[in-house]
């Protein structure tokens, strides 16, 4: 009789709860599927700039796991993490995925260019500012990643030693 009555209870429960199981998987599928999304969007953004699309897509991966709703503890805002001054001065909307790839992509291809290719120092400037690394190179010389803050430094490994794999 105890068996009975609680196998009744797990199939009320069951009953009831099973909209909300739905709900979840639904929206697991459609995260999947959006972030999808964002990543051809950046890829694209990646090409039209003239940027590498596979450093690109591990750069935005880095910075928010492609989550357009995120915020870090800083301040910085969206899928491209993008400080309010910054995107202002971009004159984007941070919240908003396609302009914030667009944007990102142009102003990673800018440091690119101002760097002579060297992306180190772009993925510097995007992640700590060009006045980060002026100062690092001013103290530093050519071990200049060294100056740099450890999470700069942590940034660029993480996107850069991805490319050997």
């Amino acid at each position: 009789m105890r068996n009975l009555l609680l196998l009744g209870l797990v199939v009320i429960a069951a009953v009831l709860l099973y909209p909300s199981f739905q709900a979840v998987a639904q929206h697991q599928s459609s995260s999947v599927s959006a972030t999808t999304g964002y990543v051809s969007m950046a890829r694209q953004a990646a090409t039209d700039a003239g940027i590498a699309p596979d450093l690109f897509e591990r750069q935005i991966r880095q910075e928010s796991k492609f989550d357009p709703r995120a915020l870090s503890p800083a301040g910085a805002q969206g899928i491209a993490q993008f400080m309010p001054a910054t995107a202002r001065s971009l004159g984007i909307n941070p919240w908003n995925p396609e302009q914030a790839l667009k944007g990102a992509a142009r102003l990673m291809a800018s440091y690119n260019k101002q760097y002579h290719g060297n992306y180190a120092a772009a993925l510097a400037a995007y992640n700590a500012g060009p006045g980060a690394v002026a100062t690092a190179v001013d103290q530093c010389g050519s071990h200049w990643q060294s100056c740099l803050p450890a999470e700069t430094q942590n940034y660029i490994t993480v996107i850069l030693s991805e490319q050997q794999h």
